[in-house]
């Protein structure tokens, strides 16, 4: 190959392999920016919430409560305190729930209090006609929205799949000096992107959709088969995976909204560190995987796996700013204002336009205007979060921090 080939060959390599993400990114927002559907109501079977739980005394009770004013006589929830050092388990246990305790110290994780619940659900005796059709899983610091639980349930017996909630972070409307601070309203914003906009987008487009943790719920056949990964940091997202990669149905249900309180600032970094550590980690282990299926049963449904791939190579909001602004001065540099020049360009202004949708449908109460102006400090504040996955990678799962 002549050597006046080779710079233009590598800038329409790099072009290339920066728009799919961003292009990805547009197609989602602009197929994920409508209205959000609905469904027609079915009635659920009983249904048992599950409700990991570790040091949440100071919210519990709200979150139990906001629970148990969903559920039926038949319904049951149970709190796992895992670890707990405070009153957790006290705190649930006096308002109704059944509350079942893990101490061991030095296992910790999201996905052992999982695995724990599992088991005592797989030994769990229902009265006769009470047997759950369905398992929710809900965070100790989540509540349900109007509605939700019974949702869920439904969807999951019904339709035979696993079933994700629109998980969003609430807005603080109360006094001025707890309300968040533009970092944590625009982390929201991007939580919104993720959780709704693009998770819409995915069952628009393939019929599936990702696990993103409170809001959950499984077919209780489907549930007992399952083993909780105790060690990911981000284990409701591989077991999501998992389940797709072995042929068994994950969807979202619009209808069913679960919230939670925003992030302190502190808290927002730890969270984004370990679940945005844990998505890229995970992204490098299944993309490769479902790529493999997808093209081993063509016609099978396997597109939809290649889809599912495609939304996880998209990376973090900054970094994927931050690679497609320094490709753009390779391609420059190479090429010059040639052609993969302006097919990067274009992917760019593609990703922005969808974002922009986004915002102007969904994401106006979460991120108003004037925050927008934050847009460049919240960069500076995200990239040493991300550049953390080289020099100080996240490993071990931690409780967030919530604002009061």
């Amino acid at each position: 190959m002549p050597a006046i080939a080779l710079p233009s060959m590598l800038a329409w390599s790099t072009a290339l392999a920066t728009s799919v993400p961003l292009l990805t990114l547009a197609l989602e927002c602009l197929v994920g920016s409508g209205r959000v559907a609905t469904r027609a109501a079915v009635r659920a079977s009983p249904f048992i919430v599950l409700m990991p739980a570790h040091d949440e005394a100071s919210g519990i009770e709200a979150s139990v409560r906001a629970v148990l004013a969903q559920l039926r006589a038949a319904d049951e929830l149970v709190v796992v305190a895992d670890n707990c050092s405070d009153d957790t388990a006290a705190r649930a246990r006096a308002l109704g729930a059944t509350v079942i305790e893990r101490h061991e110290p030095a296992i910790r994780g999201k996905g052992h209090a999982l695995e724990f619940g599992r088991l005592f659900i797989a030994a769990y005796r229902p009265a006769p006609g009470e047997r759950p059709g369905a398992v929710l899983v809900v965070d100790a610091d989540c509540h349900p929205g109007p509605g939700a639980l019974p949702a869920l349930a439904a969807t999951a017996e019904h339709r035979h799949a696993a079933v994700q909630a629109v998980f969003l972070f609430e807005p603080q409307k109360e006094a001025r000096s707890t309300a968040p601070s533009p970092i944590v309203r625009i982390s929201s914003f991007a939580f919104l992107i993720k959780n709704l906009v693009r998770q819409q987008a995915l069952d628009r487009l393939a019929g599936a959709a990702l696990l993103h943790g409170s809001g959950m719920a499984f077919p209780r056949a489907l549930f007992l088969t399952m083993r909780w990964p105790g060690t990911s940091l981000v284990e409701d997202l591989e077991m999501g995976l998992d389940l797709l990669l072995a042929g068994e149905r994950v969807v979202v249900e619009p209808a069913a909204r679960v919230v939670s309180a925003p992030s302190t600032v502190a808290g927002t970094g730890s969270q984004r560190r370990r679940w945005e550590h844990g998505m890229m980690q995970t992204a490098a282990r299944y993309v490769p995987r479902l790529l493999a299926r997808a093209l081993s049963r063509p016609g099978r449904g396997g597109w939809r796996l290649a889809v599912v791939a495609l939304d996880l190579i998209v990376p973090p909001t900054v970094l994927l700013a931050l690679t497609s602004l320094a490709a753009c001065v390779v391609v420059f540099a190479l090429d010059g204002a040639g052609a993969p020049f302006g097919v990067l360009v274009a992917a760019q202004l593609a990703a922005l336009l969808g974002v922009g949708r986004a915002w102007w449908t969904h994401g106006r109460g979460v991120l108003p205007w004037r925050n927008l102006a934050d847009l460049p400090g919240y960069f500076l504040w995200k990239l040493p979060l991300i550049l953390q996955f080289v020099t100080r990678r996240e490993r071990e799962w931690t409780r967030t921090e919530r604002l009061p």
